[in-house]
């Protein structure tokens, strides 16, 4: 009985979450919430319902970069700062749904489209530059850099 009550209150929070993050589908908001849940359950011992919680959170979290990474065109990378500028671009967009995300239609590839341009730029745009020798000068001992 106690552990109905905290997989209620877990699922109200990942709702509220994906909320959150611009979703308005019920039926989607409940099956993601339902599935963000299982995935935490598998995680954690029935004894701790915060760190139920903490997982079920970063499961959804992990589920709406994933849908943003496919919408964007973007490959599994460990570099954050593309994502992160997908992430800023479709949050600060105030009429878009985040439904779109998980429809994997032609309205995900519009989506793109109409983002790209307020995706961050790198300013002005990177160039590596040459880097000359510095002779190394340890204070302890002789340095055999000169």
């Amino acid at each position: 009985m106690e552990d109905e009550g905290v997989a209620d209150a877990v699922l109200a929070r990942v709702r509220e979450y994906w909320h959150a993050l611009g979703l308005s589908d019920e039926v989607l908001i409940d099956s993601l919430s339902a599935d963000c849940l299982s995935r935490g359950r598998r995680l954690v011992s029935r004894a701790h319902p915060e760190e139920l919680l903490r997982r079920a959170l970063e499961e959804a979290q992990r589920r709406f970069d994933h849908a943003l990474a496919a919408a964007f065109g973007l490959p599994p990378s460990n570099d954050p700062y593309p994502l992160a500028a997908a992430r800023a671009a479709f949050l600060m967009a105030p009429d878009i749904s985040a439904d779109t995300l998980f429809r994997h239609d032609d309205t995900t590839r519009q989506l793109r489209e109409s983002l790209s341009g307020q995706l961050p730029q790198s300013t002005p745009p990177e160039s590596p530059l040459e880097m000359l020798p510095v002779p190394l000068d340890f204070w302890l001992f002789q340095s055999t850099d000169r």
